[in-house]
């Protein structure tokens, strides 16, 4: 499993948490080789859909997608969904776009993980409460390791990431397709 923060991508076979999703979106793009994440914050710019992009395809488990997931606390917009097929489109991807409303969590930020089932080319996307005090202490991450699996679509590589977070009180969201 990986743990994406604000501005970063990454790669995991089958599971992937967003910690401290409020006006962001958790996007994932399925491929025959697993699951692509990006912790999409602000507005979509060519810079930040071509490093998305280009991390599919030039890792080696990318290839075409075969199912886009997006968790957003934030009531979806046109706009957002414009950005989700601006993404789609750079990668050639022509499917649906499965988006989880997250709105009924309460107040602030939330945990996001989406989980591919083995063998089935869909995700399940779960969440709960981000509790800054205690989702965010030390014990939870380390030094940040840039690698294969991860980069950051814009700016300067954090000095630290997540290695774990607590699901307990994670509930099901149930995707629609837009």
């Amino acid at each position: 499993m990986i743990y994406l923060c604000e501005r970063e991508i990454g790669y995991d076979p089958k599971c992937i948490g967003f910690p401290s999703i409020g006006g962001c979106r958790a996007v994932v793009v399925v491929t025959a080789g697993g699951i692509f994440g990006f912790h999409l914050n602000g507005s979509l710019n060519s810079g930040k859909k071509d490093k998305f992009s280009q991390f599919i395809s030039g890792h080696n488990r990318g290839g075409a997608g075969t199912a886009i997931y997006v968790a957003c606390k934030e009531a979806r917009s046109g706009r957002d969904i414009a950005e989700i097929k601006e993404i789609a489109t750079a990668i050639g991807y022509t499917g649906d776009i499965n988006w989880a409303d997250l709105t009924s969590i309460e107040a602030g930020s939330a945990y996001v993980e989406i989980r591919l089932v083995p063998g089935n080319n869909t995700c399940i996307v779960a969440a709960r409460a981000w509790d800054d005090g205690t989702d965010s202490a030390d014990d939870n991450r380390g030094a940040y390791v840039d690698s294969g699996s991860r980069t950051i679509a814009n700016g300067g590589n954090p000095t630290q990431m997540y290695t774990g977070v607590d699901t307990q009180g994670m509930r099901a969201f149930y995707p629609t397709k837009v």
